[in-house]
């Protein structure tokens, strides 16, 4: 039901996200299950998307919660976050959501852990969305792996995935990053894209404009989050990550608290228009959220929102929610309130310490393949890989000077030349090696907000040229290899071992 209506051009897809809580019988779970028996009854909502731990902390298992669901007569969404679990477990979850029937679904980074029964759970992000896409890939094709000499090969499944997107960010980098990691997991396989939580017309206009240049016809559900006073300044304190809620939509929310109704009607009346805009600009449907609401109140929405659909431009002016000095990715039309093809000019000035430019011409003279030195460096590799006390001796070297210049953890597989020669495992809380997560606020990490910047938006200003658009690696970065770890990643560069070494051997 969700695949075909989310496919169909005349259909207009709804997704109704439902948190599952934590524990096996409590009343949220309860709930749950009551609430997707009612969504399946009305027959306009397509499917019923199962967070997976959302905010970091323990809830029911989606797998679970997903069999239950789909004993109600309608299709689960599986949000599907890498956060907890590493590869192996990642492939193990897939063969038992396929195994049962569950075929959609959402592949998210996560949530940084915020929680956990004895303390703060330990954080496993051994994949990104990228790298979780890649391999459902492999499996709908039929997963061959091998074992004891011989190549086998898994009958292949049939997954729909989508990914997600933030077009609600305040900085060129952090904006420029969303999407050139979006253009990554759509050749990784994401089949529709869902956004984050936003209330700026403008932001969601500019996701369909630049889908629309690259001629990618992907569909995106828009978030419609129905925005209560409580989740409103959450969000605005910037509490919930990649979701953004300005001072300016806070204050409205609590004027609305004053009726009679405590702001109810307000906030549906809200999502409604937020279902008409979105339809009028061509998305494939809507993803809707929020605290408190029934099937009765999602239906209620939707048709609301049907009602008024043909007038949507008249609705725009009312999302008028910009952030302070944000940047947008095109320029406004002179003559109403959304986006022109027009792209914007870049902001501010790129900062290269020396560190990356020392960093550069080191890479230059000893690490590319074009190098009159890469053929000796090869040899020298070979040389020092051949005995155990230089091969030791060597990657304590190379271990000390990366730790100096770069915080080096030691993996192995290097990164560093994919983010501008900063170390996305030491920096980066969730080890992103493809692009940034969508949980940045002002630049800011989601982890260290207001002391650490996000590594992608430091590598953003990093590879920054006068008068022309910065642009990460279009290459997918292979995860790292933990049969690496500890070793030196020289050797294993030179030795076609590591993830680039491997990728200039097949060249």
């Amino acid at each position: 039901m969700f695949r075909k209506a989310l496919r169909d051009k005349e259909t207009f897809c709804v997704n109704w996200e439902l948190v599952p809580g934590r524990g096996f019988s409590e009343r949220q779970q309860d709930e749950v299950i009551r609430n997707a028996e009612k969504a399946a009854r009305s027959k306009k909502i397509h499917g019923i998307g199962i967070t997976d731990n959302p905010g970091g902390t323990p809830a029911l298992a989606v797998e679970f919660a997903a069999v239950e669901i789909m004993k109600m007569g309608i299709d689960p969404l599986v949000h599907v976050a890498c956060r907890d679990k590493n590869r192996n477990e990642l492939e193990s979850l897939l063969y038992g959501l396929f195994r049962n029937g569950v075929k959609n679904l959402l592949v998210l980074s996560g949530d940084y852990p915020t929680a956990g029964g004895f303390g703060t759970a330990k954080p496993v992000f051994d994949f990104d969305p990228i790298h979780l896409l890649s391999l459902i890939g492999r499996m709908n094709e039929g997963l061959a792996y091998d074992f004891m000499g011989k190549t086998m090969t898994l009958a292949p499944t049939d997954f729909f995935c989508g990914a997600a997107v933030s077009p609600f960010k305040k900085t060129q980098a952090e904006l420029v990053g969303q999407y050139e990691k979006l253009m990554k997991k759509i050749r990784a396989g994401a089949g529709f894209v869902v956004t984050q939580v936003g209330y700026d017309a403008r932001k969601l206009h500019e996701l369909m404009t630049l889908l629309s240049i690259k001629k990618l016809d992907v569909p995106v559900l828009a978030n419609i989050f129905v925005l209560t006073y409580p989740a409103a300044r959450t969000m605005n304190a910037g509490n919930l990550p990649g979701c953004v809620v300005t001072k300016k939509l806070l204050g409205q929310i609590e004027s609305e608290r004053a009726a009679p109704d405590k702001g109810k009607g307000a906030r549906i009346m809200r999502a409604a228009k937020q279902y008409a805009i979105a339809r009028g600009m061509g998305c494939a449907g809507v993803h809707i959220g929020g605290h408190g609401i029934d099937a009765d109140t999602v239906v209620e929405i939707i048709e609301r929102g049907q009602e008024i659909a043909d007038d949507w431009e008249r609705y725009v002016p009312e999302f008028d929610y910009p952030q302070e000095a944000g940047y947008y990715l095109f320029e406004k039309q002179k003559d109403g309130g959304l986006n022109s093809v027009v792209t914007s000019a870049r902001r501010g000035s790129s900062f290269r310490p020396p560190s990356y430019l020392f960093s550069r011409m080191i890479h230059a003279v000893f690490f590319e393949p074009k190098s009159p030195v890469y053929g000796l460096m090869r040899l020298a590799a070979r040389l020092v890989d051949s005995s155990r006390i230089l091969t030791g001796i060597f990657a304590f070297i190379e271990n000390v000077i990366k730790v100096i210049l770069f915080e080096c953890r030691n993996c192995g597989d290097c990164s560093l030349f994919d983010v501008a020669y900063l170390c996305p495992m030491s920096q980066c809380p969730k080890e992103e090696r493809n692009g940034p997560c969508g949980g940045s606020t002002d630049g800011w990490c989601e982890v260290y907000p207001g002391t650490r910047e996000c590594v992608w938006v430091r590598a953003y200003g990093r590879l920054a040229r006068k008068g022309a658009e910065p642009t990460f690696s279009e290459d997918i970065v292979a995860p790292c290899d933990w049969a690496l770890w500890r070793t030196s990643s020289w050797i294993n560069y030179f030795l076609g071992r590591d993830h680039i070494g491997k990728k200039i051997q097949n060249l």
